[in-house]
């Protein structure tokens, strides 16, 4: 089963919030740049977690998601 956690990252003084797929230990896949605040990162890995995702699917999904 694929887990979606949130990651924080900062970058010219500037955080940004990501999500990184993983399955048991292995990073699976991870965007970094993806919301500006930490709620909204949780909301779209919390949709893609209660939806069960598949890690394939992943990058399509937040694509779609940051495009409406």
């Amino acid at each position: 089963m694929v887990h979606y956690i949130v990651t924080k990252t900062k970058a010219a003084e500037r955080t940004q919030y990501g999500i990184t797929a993983v399955r048991g230990q292995a990073e699976l896949d991870s965007i970094d740049d993806i919301a500006p605040t930490f709620e909204e990162a949780a909301s779209l890995a919390a949709l893609l977690q209660d939806n069960g995702v598949a890690a394939e699917h992943f990058r399509d999904i937040v694509e779609d998601y940051l495009a409406r």
